[in-house]
C-alpha cells in the first residue's frame, strides 16, 4: 500500500530537478563590436580601433560596469578589443585618449590633442550591437608658418601665444593647443635681424576657435618698411575635408 505515495514521491522529486537545471542554464550573450576613430585622421582600415582611444563601460547610473569575471569593463589605449561580451542592459561608452588631465601641460606646456566621446547604448540577450564612432577633439591647436627665407633674414626669433591662463612659445613646425573655453587667443612674433636689432608687434587677439581645428598663424614681408618689414595675417588651416583638421 505505500509504494504509490513513494512513487509521487519520486516524480516530484525529479520535476523539481529539472526546473532546477532550466534555471541554471547561461543566458545568451550580448555583443558589443567597436569602430572608433580618431575624428579628422584618414582611415586606414574598413573597421579598426584607433590605438590612440581608451574606452570604459559604465551601467546607465553611472556606476563603473563588472563584468562575470569581477573586473571593471575599461580597456586602456592599445589595448580594446573588436568584440566586448555584456549582460542586456542600457549602458553608456566613453571612448577618450588618456590625456584628459594632463593634455595642458604635455610637450613642456605647449599641449596636446586630446579627444573624448560619451555615447549610450542599448542591448538585448542574443544581441550584436555595432557602434562606428569618430571621437572628437574637445581642443584646438595653433601653428606658425613663416615666409620662405625668413631664416636667412633673421637671426632668431620668439612666438608667443597666450590663452586663458597659459602662455607658451613655439617654432615653426610645432602646434600649441588650447581650451575653447577660454575664449581665443592671443600671439605676438618677436625677431632679431642679421644686424642684432630687433622688432616685434603687439598681441593680436584671435576669438573664432572651434573645437577640432588648427589655426595657423602665417607671417609675410610686407613692402612697405615702415611698418616694420612684416605684415600678418591669419586663416585657417584647410588642408583636409569638411574643416575636420588633424589635432
Amino acid at each position: 500500500m505505500r509504494r504509490p505515495y513513494i512513487y509521487i514521491i519520486m516524480c516530484i522529486a525529479l520535476l523539481t530537478t529539472s526546473c532546477q537545471q532550466e534555471q541554471s542554464e547561461p543566458s545568451g550573450q550580448a555583443v558589443l563590436e567597436l569602430d572608433l576613430q580618431l575624428a579628422g585622421r584618414p582611415r586606414l582600415q574598413t573597421r579598426a580601433i584607433e590605438s590612440d582611444l581608451a574606452v570604459a563601460i559604465y551601467r546607465n547610473d553611472g556606476t563603473p560596469y563588472i563584468n562575470g569575471d569581477g573586473v571593471a569593463c575599461q580597456f586602456a589605449a592599445g589595448s580594446v578589443p573588436a568584440k566586448i561580451v555584456l549582460e542586456p542592459g542600457t549602458f553608456r561608452l566613453v571612448t577618450y585618449t588618456e590625456n584628459q588631465d594632463t593634455w595642458k601641460t604635455d610637450n613642456e606646456g605647449r599641449g596636446s590633442a586630446c579627444y573624448l566621446k560619451d555615447t549610450t547604448f542599448t542591448i538585448g540577450q542574443d544581441e550584436t550591437v555595432y557602434l562606428s564612432m569618430q571621437v572628437p577633439a574637445t581642443n584646438y591647436a595653433v601653428s606658425l608658418q613663416l615666409p620662405e627665407l625668413f631664416n636667412d633674414l633673421f637671426k632668431s626669433y620668439t612666438f608667443t601665444l597666450t590663452s586663458g591662463s597659459r602662455t607658451t612659445t613655439i617654432k615653426e613646425g610645432e602646434k600649441a593647443f588650447f581650451d575653447v573655453a577660454d575664449k581665443g587667443f592671443t600671439y605676438a612674433l618677436s625677431v632679431t635681424n642679421n644686424d642684432n636689432t630687433p622688432h616685434s608687434h603687439s598681441a593680436i587677439e584671435y576669438t573664432e576657435v572651434e573645437t577640432g581645428k588648427c589655426f595657423t598663424i602665417h607671417y609675410n614681408y610686407d613692402s612697405d618698411a615702415n611698418s616694420g618689414g612684416v605684415v600678418i595675417i591669419i586663416s585657417d588651416d584647410m588642408d583636409t575635408d569638411d574643416n575636420n583638421i588633424n589635432l
